[in-house]
């Protein structure tokens, strides 16, 4: 058995492809094996400087980090992440979820590299594995003036990940072809039927062999009591109408943060039960204390979870099973798309999440995690772990 005692950690500031700094951690152990890992903390507005945040940050990870972990075996997960979680970084909470998560998740990176073994296998030792149904994002980025966020596609009725993609490809394609000369990041009504015109000229059926997300990120738009862009304006009542409109009109399968108003999430959340799915996001961040207060108030129905929201893998993994409980689907995300880190494919396989949301197939960063997907999707299925594919149900069923 190889020596797994944490010998090292080191910090790093990199770069995402969007020209903000994130977190680098590199654990090394005494037999020799590496692991890295990357987070980026959530970009809000009043947080510290995009520069002295991240040397602070990064000087805690070199320092206090590596002599916090150095000497403790990198299996024991739980202990690393106790010790992690009981560490003073200060700063920016943000910043230092994102530190803390880099560490954690290169610690069992650097383990699963030390017994020769990819990280989801690592993650669920000798048990089945089942690929989670890819959400591709079609449209994204919306911009100040935009309802919508992003949209996304789910491939229904796709029998693997390899299908999921191309039908999404096609379909963001078929979709930009749609859209003619429509303004860039500009996404509303007219978007959406632009997607819908794209999935049937495929010959595809909407809400059945393709669902549709669509992402609000409604704390984007959200001030003194009402929702607006820089020509349009609405309260909550008029807000919901709207939403309400689209659920109506459209075969969506989910729609995600939907309100920055807790109580009018409820509402909306109760309206649109039966017919589609209220994902949170950054309203819960990956936390399991608020998961089980949102589904007990009825506040969402699914959460998209990220290792950088919820800071170390047990935290997340916590969060994860306080969805299951729940009952609701998990679609498993990158908190930011736009660094080359893969790990987040391996943690929505090996817990079998419902769905990876890991961002379009036209961009580097989120590209490197689908390909990453078709690796572990081919080994998983010449492997005898009993490894499936099932046709994905709805999500309202």
């Amino acid at each position: 058995m190889p020596d797994t005692t944490i010998v090292d950690v080191l910090g790093r500031r990199v770069w995402t492809a969007t020209g903000a700094p994130a977190f680098e951690a590199e654990v090394h152990l005494a037999c020799g094996a590496r692991g890295r890992a990357i987070a980026s903390p959530p970009r809000r507005q009043g947080s510290a400087s995009p520069d002295a945040q991240p040397r602070t940050t990064v000087a805690a990870l070199n320092g206090l980090v590596a002599a916090a972990l150095h000497g403790i075996d990198a299996r024991r997960q739980e202990d690393i992440d106790s010790t992690l979680f009981r560490l003073e970084l200060g700063g920016d909470p943000g910043a230092k979820r994102a530190a803390l998560s880099a560490a954690s998740v290169a610690t069992a990176r650097a383990a699963a590299r030390a017994l020769g073994q990819p990280l989801h296998r690592y993650l669920r030792p000798g048990q089945p594995a089942r690929m989670p149904l890819p959400v591709i994002d079609v449209f994204a980025g919306g911009n100040e003036a935009s309802p919508i966020r992003a949209l996304s596609v789910l491939p229904f009725a796709a029998d693997g990940v390899d299908h999921a993609l191309e039908l999404g490809l096609a379909i963001h394609r078929a979709a930009l072809d749609a859209c003619g000369a429509m303004a860039p990041g500009e996404y509303d009504e007219i978007t959406i039927e632009a997607l819908l015109a794209a999935i049937e000229g495929l010959g595809l059926v909407p809400g059945e062999e393709v669902g549709i997300v669509v992402d609000v990120g409604a704390a984007r738009l959200h001030a003194a009591g009402r929702y607006a862009g820089p020509d349009w304006s609405f309260d909550t009542d008029q807000w919901t109408e709207r939403l309400a409109g689209w659920i109506d009109a459209y075969p969506i399968a989910g729609i995600a943060e939907p309100f920055a108003d807790p109580a009018a999430l409820a509402r909306f959340t109760r309206h649109a039960a039966e017919r589609v799915r209220v994902i949170a996001d950054e309203s819960i961040a990956s936390d399991a204390e608020r998961i089980a207060v949102a589904a007990a108030d009825g506040t969402a129905s699914g959460v998209v979870l990220s290792p950088e929201s919820a800071g170390t893998l047990s935290e997340l993994r916590v969060a994860f099973d306080a969805a299951r409980l729940a009952g609701w689907p998990v679609f498993m995300g990158a908190g930011e798309i736009e660094v080359e880190d893969v790990s987040v494919v391996h943690l929505a396989t090996a817990w079998q999440a419902g769905y990876m949301k890991l961002g379009a197939l036209t961009h580097g960063a989120s590209l490197a995690r689908w390909n990453e997907a078709l690796r572990i999707e081919a080994g998983l299925r010449q492997s005898t772990s009993g490894f499936r594919v099932e046709a994905a149900a709805r999500m309202v069923h």
